[in-house]
């Protein structure tokens, strides 16, 4: 079968080859992909992996055969999946039911896709804050595919949402999530004019990462998922000391998915997508032989929202 593998040099290291074919465990289910999205931590992952590594989180499909355990979706069932191998990429995937959800109809595969690592990171992280009703929520990277997700999810929860974005041409997008306000900063200084939060949720880290989490209000969470701006910051320990039981957590998808299964938390995020409660934002939607281009352009920041590419 046909699979994208690393491929060094090549436009995101990325090319499509002939791999082995998948061999399902007996708790795993025989999967036809159909298309699948792109995550920046997979296109920077293929940058340090060897060449002909297989690739991929993010799937959506139909079960060939079902897992021999009899757990899971049926033959012909539409499912979405997250691989936590990192094989999804491919034409056919050995998948754990427990990693995957079967689609409901009106739910199309492309936004189906969009949903295993920035949905389930939005929706784990933000169940973490707690108490988010009526309370303050800070969501950096707003409209990147998980803070796409975390601004309409803690407003479903209940929280005051402010989306801090780093450009002014990313204000329309964010408010057409229904934030409640939108802070235009590269270094995080405007927030000192605005009150404490509950809780933040970031991905950018990097130096006003320490900023950020002076913002930090009594009890308050933040959690951090990702290091777009750099893995290092300056954190002031007083300030820390100061919220109480302020907490710092850092976040892991492939962790949380112990606590609740990928496959209950894919079904909870169908539902809102069914009943038209959430949404998502689907930038480009093309055929998987534009994979390395679409990868290069997904680490240049050239677009907002999701890709999802398609196995013809």
């Amino acid at each position: 079968m046909r699979a994208v593998v690393t491929k060094p040099g090549a436009p995101g290291n990325l090319a499509i080859a002939e791999v082995p074919e998948p061999s399902p465990d007996s708790d795993e289910a025989l999967v036809r992909v159909k298309a699948f999205s792109l995550n920046r931590g997979e296109v920077r992952r293929a940058a340090t992996q060897a060449a002909s590594t297989m690739i991929g989180w993010d799937v959506v499909g139909t079960v060939e055969a079902p897992a021999q355990n009899g757990s899971g979706p049926q033959r012909g069932a539409r499912v979405v999946g997250f691989s936590r191998r990192v094989r999804g990429w491919a034409e056919r995937i050995a998948l754990p039911t427990t990693d995957m959800a079967e689609i409901p109809d009106g739910v199309s595969d492309a936004a189906a896709a969009t949903l295993p690592v920035a949905g389930l990171t939005a929706l784990y992280a933000l169940e973490r804050c707690e108490r988010l009703l009526a309370s303050r929520v800070l969501v950096t990277g707003a409209t990147g595919g998980v803070g796409y997700f975390a601004c309409q999810l803690a407003r479903l929860m209940g929280g005051h949402v402010t989306a801090l974005l780093r450009r002014q041409d990313q204000v329309a997008l964010a408010k057409s999530l229904g934030v409640d306000a939108t802070i235009v900063s590269s270094d995080g200084t405007e927030l000192d004019a605005v009150p404490k939060f509950r809780a933040i949720v970031d991905g950018v880290g990097g130096p006003a990462l320490g900023r950020l989490l002076t913002r930090l209000d009594n009890d308050g969470r933040a959690i951090l998922y990702g290091v777009s701006a750099g893995q290092e910051t300056t954190v002031a320990i007083r300030d820390l000391m100061l919220t109480g039981n302020g907490r710092v957590e850092g976040f892991y998808l492939t962790r949380d998915i112990q606590i609740e299964r990928a496959s209950k938390g894919l079904s909870r995020l169908l539902k809102l997508l069914a009943d038209g409660r959430l949404r998502t934002l689907v930038s480009i939607d093309a055929d998987w032989s534009t994979v390395g281009p679409t990868a290069a352009r997904l680490m240049a920041r050239d677009f907002t929202g999701k890709a999802v590419l398609r196995i013809i």
